[in-house]
């Protein structure tokens, strides 16, 4: 159980999600896995948008029999958030050709490297003509289009967006650069990813709110949420450290529980452009509400994926 008492999970039978699709990102394993069982067991559609279909139809026979073997609408389908291009063509999938609306869309996905490890991990990923930091790309701009190839489907219906991000965005500064010229494997980086997801949260809630259009009575929402931190598969580390590591920390299973209840419980159908620490609203860092910096990381992001769009 690790050092932190469990917290009540969902009362899975106060909600009925049939219906309802739910798009999550790194869903085959971890923490997304986890999320994926609890909304699998309400009955969503669940899109496993993961690159690697082995291990995700490996997931979902689990998430099937957590459901008591009642839901059947789960299924893969490929997302690399390390190539734009795929991230794309999964676009394409799931608006032109299966015509699938989003009601919920967790941006779950990353990548976290402690230290170099120059023979296994590539600090730099090409896509067409331009580099960008390994970390950065998985963790935040892939995500990031993601959101805004899918953004007009999700405003049409009312989705809610969830960046899981982590308390480490406050552990150093943020530079710009970094999308593409860091050529750094180390934490630092990762911390800085997350900021950047918490610089994007606000920032697109700003223009979700900027949106004029009759048509339009309830906008989609979209927070950033730090779930808690847990003993996840992301992480790397040898014997001994390994067995310490998931004995001190929380599991996936306990994190997902504040993740999950963000993303279907009607009290928080309404908010937006918050940071939520397990499923209280709290500041996050003081670096993160400067608002010069996030419409900068905008504008670079969107110059970054304009072939994309």
């Amino acid at each position: 159980m690790g050092l932190f008492a469990p917290t009540k999970d969902i009362e899975y039978d106060k909600y009925d999600l049939k219906g309802k699709v739910v798009i999550i990102t790194g869903s085959n394993a971890g923490l997304g896995k986890e999320i994926a069982k609890k909304i699998g067991k309400l009955g969503a559609h669940i899109i496993f948008a993961c690159r690697n279909e082995m291990k995700a139809k490996e997931a979902i026979k689990e998430v099937f029999e957590f459901s008591n073997c009642e839901n059947d609408k789960l299924e893969f389908m490929k997302l690399d958030l390390l190539s734009l291009g795929s991230i794309k063509e999964f676009v394409n999938q799931f608006q032109n050709i299966k015509k699938l609306k989003c009601d919920i869309l967790i941006n779950n996905a990353g990548i976290m490297w402690l230290w170099e490890d120059k023979k296994w991990n590539n600090p730099i990923t090409k896509n067409g003509g331009n580099q960008f930091n390994t970390q950065f790309l998985a963790n935040y701009l892939g995500h990031f289009l993601l959101t805004q190839l899918l953004f007009k489907n999700l405003m049409e219906n009312q989705a809610r967006i969830l960046n899981i991000s982590s308390s480490v965005h406050s552990l150093g500064g943020f530079s710009l650069e970094n999308l593409i010229n860091d050529t750094s494997y180390t934490f630092q980086t990762y911390c800085q990813s997350k900021l950047a997801q918490i610089y994007s949260t606000y920032y697109l809630d700003s223009l979700i709110n900027s949106v004029e259009n009759e048509n339009i009575t309830n906008k989609a929402t979209i927070n950033a949420i730090h779930p808690g931190i847990f003993a996840s598969e992301i992480v790397n580390l040898p014997f001994p450290l390994n067995r310490l590591y998931h004995k001190i920390f929380k599991s996936a299973e306990y994190c997902a529980r504040a993740i999950v209840k963000c993303a279907i419980e009607n009290q928080f159908q309404s908010i937006s452009g918050k940071y939520f620490d397990d499923t209280k609203i709290i500041n996050s860092s003081s670096l993160s509400y400067n608002k010069e910096i996030g419409k900068q990381l905008y504008q670079q992001s969107m110059d970054l994926i304009k072939d994309y769009l």
